[in-house]
């Protein structure tokens, strides 16, 4: 086996980049930038040489290797109970010289081997640069693979994945817990939660990074049932990380619901009713807003992770963030956890919800005072404050409480009867120069109704038809008969108050609905559409 030691490597490569500058051109135009990208790069950094006299990482095309070796990952990585661990040449870890060599041992001399063959190869030992390159500058397309609830199903659902405890379930094949005491991974049914949850970004505590930790565990898997000639996924870098392969991943739309024994209901308090002092609890209790009555079963069935909520954790909220703030939660308080802008609160993802074309003709343009005044009670809807302790105490009953409550709310949604709605509303702001505009309001209010109406959560919020009225009436009352719009909007605008003239007003909220709610019927520059001219 070649050895190569850095003073004469370096020794070598000063006269041949000094006698032969044409060689070393040669060399570095091996790796110039041609505007590709790859999602296979990866960064060899050999840790820093005793002088600090170090060379540039080494930019690695992984994909380029595995073709070269037709997919024998053993030529680069050894085996260790039939895994293959991803480490190159080794099955732990080495440090300083014996790392570098390691490297330029088994590389230079593969490559010369190749050489020998009259194949394309890639640098010699001479050649230091065309591997140590400052200026590699070739784009990843490196793109993280999204393992949703439809892979998750298809991987539970392989039958060529056995669990070694003998039973139909497979969850122990992927899911583990730590045992701090005696550095072991164990099972335990029902407390399986997601990889990064403890597989962070980076090494920490001795816990591998999420990345290598995936490529030991998926990639070792899916190589050992490639082996095993059973069709499996991608053991490749592009098959798991190019974009357009994501796309060609075959999607499962009725998916079984996750089996983690996780709620169907669940009553959220801000309170925890603890000992047995009754009084005491009472007080608690009727301090706090009134509980919400929270529908898990339909939120896991409209996301495709348990983290879009549950994002350090699969604890309940209030285990880290209590009501009165804990180090745990960041101090931050159950009640900031769940009205923050953030993604994971409930509020934050209900108004990006409301940016949704269904939904965003109207709430793009209300004032939030408009939903503010009034939404708290739309899922502050269980008063427990009569409801006595020994019930609030007991987590079932309080899930019965939550589902019946949500039962109950469900099917209170009101519609209004269409013979009420106006069926054109004639419009005469500029009469003088165009003919009077007859909008179709039956029509439109018919359409945005039907919207709602398939929207669980818009039900959940309107409560009734009427309201959905506020979203054109925008400072009027829910009623059938909401006061015109010259009511507030006269023919000037109101430069104190920034309230546009009636003309702008029409505009402004026709216009602005039409856009967002991605109207093609009448495109914002047709005025003829809705203003025919006046013969002249």
């Amino acid at each position: 086996m070649l050895r190569q030691r850095p003073f004469r490597l370096l020794f070598i490569t000063t006269a041949i980049l000094f006698l032969f500058p044409l060689i070393a051109f040669t060399s570095m135009k091996i790796m110039e930038d041609s505007g590709e990208k790859r999602p296979d790069i990866l960064t060899i950094d050999i840790p820093s040489s005793p002088d600090h006299k170090d060379m540039p990482a080494v930019k690695f095309k992984h994909d380029l290797h595995t073709r070269a070796v037709d997919g024998q990952c053993v030529k680069c990585h050894d085996k260790k109970d039939e895994l293959t661990i991803f480490k190159f040449k080794r099955t732990q870890d080495v440090q300083g010289q014996s790392f570098m060599d390691l490297y330029h041992d088994n590389c230079i001399a593969c490559h010369q081997d190749t050489k020998k063959a009259a194949t394309a190869t890639g640098p010699m030992e001479t050649e230091c640069r065309a591997c140590h390159n400052a200026d590699f500058d070739i784009g990843s397309s490196w793109n993280k693979i999204n393992f949703d609830r439809s892979l998750h199903f298809r991987h539970e659902s392989a039958k060529a994945i056995t669990s070694s405890l003998k039973t139909e379930e497979t969850c122990n094949v992927c899911h583990h817990n730590y045992n701090e005491k005696t550095k072991a991974i164990f099972y335990e049914k029902g407390e399986e939660e997601a990889c990064v949850y403890c597989h962070k970004k980076t090494e920490s505590d001795g816990i591998r990074a999420a990345r290598n930790a995936s490529h030991d565990s998926c990639v070792a898997c899916h190589l050992k049932l490639t082996e095993q000639k059973v069709q499996t996924g991608p053991i490749d870098c592009n098959g798991c990380h190019e974009a357009g392969n994501q796309e060609k991943i075959k999607v499962i739309k009725e998916i079984p619901r996750v089996k983690r024994n996780q709620p169907d209901d669940v009553l959220l308090t801000g309170w925890n009713v603890l000992g047995s002092d009754t009084d005491k609890n009472k007080k608690t209790v009727a301090r706090h807003m009134d509980a919400v009555a929270f529908d898990h079963k339909s939120h896991e069935d409209r996301t495709q992770t348990c983290q879009a909520c549950h994002h350090e954790t699969l604890k309940k909220c209030d285990s880290c963030h209590t009501p009165g703030g804990d180090e745990k939660g960041g101090d931050i308080k159950l009640d900031q956890a769940m009205h923050s802008d953030k993604s994971q609160s409930c509020m934050g993802c209900h108004n990006e919800l409301k940016k949704a074309k269904e939904c965003a003709g109207c709430h793009f343009q209300m004032p939030d005072q408009a939903f503010k005044d009034n939404s708290c009670a739309s899922c502050h809807n269980v008063n427990a404050k009569d409801l006595a302790i020994s019930l609030l105490a007991d987590e079932k009953a309080t899930a019965d409480l939550a589902g019946s409550v949500r039962k109950t709310r469900a099917n209170s949604y009101s519609k209004v009867a269409i013979d009420k709605i106006p069926e054109i509303v004639v419009i005469k702001t500029i009469e003088d120069e165009y003919k009077p505009s007859e909008f179709p309001h039956r029509m439109v209010v018919q359409a945005i109704f039907e919207k709602a109406g398939n929207n669980s959560m818009a039900k959940a919020f309107h409560g009734d038809e009427l309201t959905l009225c506020m979203g054109c009436h925008h400072n009027s009352p829910a009623t059938l008969t909401p006061p015109k719009c010259a009511s507030c909007h006269g023919k000037t605008p109101e430069i104190a108050t920034e309230k546009p003239g009636l003309k702008g007003a029409y505009h402004g909220q026709c216009i602005t609905c039409h856009q967002k709610m991605e109207v093609k019927a009448v495109v914002p520059t047709d005025c003829n559409k809705c203003h025919e001219k006046k013969a002249s």
